[in-house]
């Protein structure tokens, strides 16, 4: 009996809550109603199990930046972008490493050539210390976790100086090409052919050997670190994909897959993003199996 008044009560309670919250509603504008109703009512969906990509952004002056089609084109991949907030704490960063199940490294400014025990040249471009130091220590973190690293642009050249490697620091100036890897106008159409070595990871991903790619870089992989290797060129012998699987959970790209997932109907740069989340994915299952 008791429990029967006590469920009454409960109910009667919820209604009185239940109410006040309508009558509350009734306040906002219809148009706050409508974006709290879509927030009240939505569920986790296929992001419900999805692993977490943490994406690196760029500290300069007072502000945090990165191009949104990084986040955008990880999360059409069935992943849940993060962005990481350049930071030369440690263990910041380790804390951060530990909520994440991979790292895809952005396009950027310059590495500093005192990373890769080089003087810098007169054509080096812009450099940004404080995203060098976070980077690296970034990179060193997730990388001794052994998670999925992936680079695009600036991040395929960092990976290769984080791993040992060293740049060509303007292609203009040490390679004879009539290429220009620097196009900027519209990076949704192909600015040159890779050829990409058959067999590899990168063909395997792409589903070929030869594909169109978007360039906007002035600087490319010089010495190729240990564990990595260049499975893909562009005509003029620009190195274009550096991966080191299965050994290394590393793979990275010189152009800019992206723009074209975000922004075109291409189906086969999305492919990159599909392949960094299932990977990601099944560390994630791994890792939590060996904490176990």
């Amino acid at each position: 009996m008791i429990l029967k008044y006590f469920i009454t009560l409960l109910s009667f309670l919820c209604c009185i809550i239940e109410t006040k919250a309508q009558e509350t509603d009734k306040s906002y504008p219809s148009h706050l109603l409508e974006i709290y109703k879509a927030a009240d009512q939505s569920k986790p969906g296929k992001f419900k199990k999805a692993p977490v990509i943490g994406i690196t952004t760029t500290w300069k002056g007072n502000m945090l930046s990165v191009g949104y089609d990084y986040s955008r084109a990880v999360e059409l991949a069935g992943g849940i972008p993060l962005l990481i907030p350049s930071t030369n704490d440690p263990a910041l960063l380790d804390a951060i490493t530990s909520m994440i199940d991979g790292l895809l490294m952005t396009g950027g400014p310059d590495v500093h050539p005192s990373y890769y025990g080089h003087e810098p040249q007169p054509k080096l471009g812009e450099v940004n210390d404080k995203r060098d130091e976070f980077e690296l220590l970034l990179f060193r973190k997730s990388h001794k976790r052994g998670m999925p690293i992936f680079g695009i642009c600036r991040g395929m050249q960092i990976i290769n100086v984080a791993m040992g490697g060293t740049l060509w620091q303007d292609i203009p100036t040490d390679f004879n090409t009539d290429i220009n890897h620097q196009k900027r106008d519209d990076s949704t159409i192909p600015a040159h052919d890779i050829s990409i070595m058959p067999k590899s990871l990168a063909a395997k991903i792409f589903g070929t050997t030869k594909v169109g790619v978007n360039s906007r870089h002035h600087q490319c992989v010089r010495d190729i670190a240990p564990k990595l290797r260049i499975t893909a060129w562009s005509p003029d012998s620009v190195p274009e994909i550096l991966e080191g699987y299965p050994e290394e959970r590393l793979f990275a790209v010189q152009f800019h897959p992206e723009i074209f997932a975000v922004h075109t109907t291409d189906v086969t740069m999305p492919r990159f993003f599909s392949y960094f989340v299932k990977e990601c994915r099944k560390w994630a299952k791994t890792y939590v199996k060996k904490k176990k």
